[in-house]
């Protein structure tokens, strides 16, 4: 099963797409693609590859603002990526009963150098009190996915950051997450499929090397 999740941020040629995935596990849209292609050329595009598609919309606002954009993309996607700083009442407990019927994702750290982990305790007690069925922790920092890893033993963890931000495909995974989220590396190479299969193969090596090491410790 394959542990990537390709970040599709710009237009894709849908046979192109359908190349990749064989190798994928799923998609993630942002608002640079929806605003690119508006709604039904996304699900166009998306639709019918045996993909799960996440909508990184990083809803971080008051309840009714947060349902009402979520209420009408919902068609589009598998699962939807919020903010966890917004809080629950009045904000993500109305977000979680709109999406009973789809994936929440919850930030909780994310890849960028300018985010403090700081306020990672608050968040901790914010995820655990709208119980999402996943989170959102960088590749870029391998102590924070160990960290929500052990706190959330039984969550999906997702992780942005690998390649283009230099986190080395497979880190995140020897870290405690379930998929790393890549972009720019695989759709802005002259051959995305190519470079998409090295990462993969990256991924693999990775995996056995810190199997490997654990296998050692014990």
């Amino acid at each position: 099963m394959s542990r990537v999740i390709l970040s599709l941020d710009v237009p894709m040629d849908r046979e192109r797409l359908k190349e990749l995935s064989h190798h994928l596990a799923g998609v993630k849209v942002g608002w640079p693609l929806l605003l690119d292609l508006g709604p039904s050329k996304v699900s166009e595009l998306t639709k019918g590859l045996g993909l799960k598609v996440i909508l990184d919309l990083k809803l971080a606002d008051i309840d009714s603002t947060m349902v009402s954009i979520a209420s009408k993309l919902k068609s589009l996607g598998d699962g939807f990526i919020a903010h966890s700083f917004v809080g629950i009442d009045g904000a993500l407990d109305s977000l979680r009963r709109e999406l009973k019927d789809r994936e929440l994702y919850l930030v909780i750290s994310m890849s960028h150098p300018g985010w403090s982990d700081e306020v990672y305790q608050y968040l901790l007690q914010v995820t655990k009190g709208v119980n999402p069925e996943g989170l959102v922790a960088p590749a870029t920092r391998h102590s924070v996915v160990r960290r929500a890893r052990a706190d959330f033993p039984d969550k999906i963890i997702i992780s942005p950051g690998v390649g283009a931000q230099g986190a080395r495909p497979g880190s995140a995974l020897c870290a405690g997450a379930d998929f790393e989220i890549v972009g720019r590396s695989v759709y802005l190479s002259h051959s995305p499929l190519d470079s998409l299969l090295k990462i993969v193969k990256e991924q693999e090596v990775a995996i056995n090397e810190c199997k490997g090491g654990m296998a050692r410790e014990t």
